[in-house]
């Protein structure tokens, strides 16, 4: 296979459109697990609320989409006033490193690319805060608390993508308060798939800025749609310099629909990852030359202990138009690391079936 199969998908999962014509296929013939979407696909009602609402292209999207706004406060209790919904969390992510007086990031790794190309692009310097692999990456508060000296900007993803590890939301939030000289950037684009709240229902501190995605839990990263969460005082100053019209109609009305209807999918995702998950786990595992990591997200980590790399397991799947995530580009991991979501039963079957035809069935 062409070598530059495998790199199509650069820093991130899910680039379905440019894998299907790089391998001559449609879009239908591949099977996605790289991209951490939800296992149940397109919420009920919104295809139709949103061709229902067509025509309202034609004219220009509510300023700073004050409905979705105001929509998202209610939701989780906080003030219009603490909230901006952008261009998905990608503009935020961006957006803040750029705002900030710090100079240093401190990036909890191994974690989303963007967080470190975006504070180097604002000019701070980088630094990592790296989980170890023999503690099941899981994050040692006290060994974090040893590295802020103050001033510095802490990217966390909670849950933490590739890892799937969680942090318990309120002992999160007592670290944040219990270091107000850092700031704190913690990221949630996959805390709905997990029975954690949200620190944006949480009195918000002025070290605090929190992202909140609609792509990932109701599988519309097309529609690019996020919300960013921070105290008034912080907001204010961030909310001044925002450009007009920065999300575009259609993302505002399906905002709306998801914000207005989606609760009971939500829940029934979950429901659905406390059915699934565990089997799927205990299959993976089964695998010869496979170690699972402990998580509790909608997408696994593991790492192979064979001679094979994730590279090439990745393009043995690609003959099998399946693509699961090659992590070695994480900072932190080897080349023995990829990921895997999860979809629904008939995908996680030709995934299960594929890996143990190419890793080998246990005797």
């Amino acid at each position: 296979m062409n070598t530059s199969l495998i790199s199509a998908q650069g820093a991130h999962g899910g680039d379905i459109l440019s894998m299907a014509k790089r391998l001559g296929c449609g879009v239908g013939d591949l099977v996605d697990l790289s991209s951490n979407l939800t296992p149940l696909g397109m919420p009920p009602g919104l295809r139709e609320a949103l061709v229902a609402r067509l025509g309202e292209i034609s004219f220009l999207p509510e300023s700073g989409s004050e409905t979705l706004v105001r929509l998202f406060a209610e939701k989780y209790g906080c003030s219009p006033q603490q909230v901006l919904a952008g261009n998905g969390t990608t503009e935020f992510i961006y957006a803040v490193p750029a705002s900030v007086q710090s100079r240093r990031a401190l990036i909890i790794a191994p974690t989303y690319a963007d967080y470190q190309t975006a504070s180097q692009w604002a000019g701070l310097s980088v630094d990592f805060f790296t989980l170890k692999a023999d503690e099941d990456f899981a994050l040692d508060f006290n060994r974090l608390s040893a590295q802020l000296t103050g001033g510095e900007l802490v990217f966390l993803c909670n849950p933490n993508n590739p890892t799937g590890r969680v942090v318990p939301s309120r002992a999160l939030m007592n670290f944040i308060l219990a270091h107000p000289t850092s700031e704190f950037l913690i990221d949630e684009s996959y805390l709905p798939f997990v029975n954690e709240p949200s620190l944006a229902g949480f009195p918000l501190p002025a070290n605090l800025f929190l992202l909140c995605s609609s792509s990932k839990i109701y599988g519309v990263p097309g529609l690019r749609l996020g919300f960013l969460v921070a105290n008034e005082e912080k907001m204010a100053r961030f909310a001044a310099r925002r450009k007009p019209w920065g999300v575009n109609r259609m993302a505002q009305v399906a905002g709306e629909y998801l914000l207005t209807h989606g609760e009971a999918y939500v829940q029934a995702v979950r429901e659905y990852l406390a059915q699934v998950r565990p089997g799927f786990v205990a299959r993976l595992a089964a695998l010869p030359g496979v170690q699972v990591v402990p998580g509790a997200a909608n997408f696994i980590l593991c790492r192979l202990a064979g001679p094979m790399t994730a590279a090439q397991l990745r393009e043995a799947m690609l003959r099998q138009r399946i693509m699961i995530r090659d992590c070695s580009n994480f900072t932190g991991l080897d080349g023995q690391y990829f990921r895997v979501s999860l979809q629904d039963a008939e995908r996680n079957e030709r995934c299960l079936a594929a890996l143990a035809g190419i890793l080998g069935e246990k005797p």
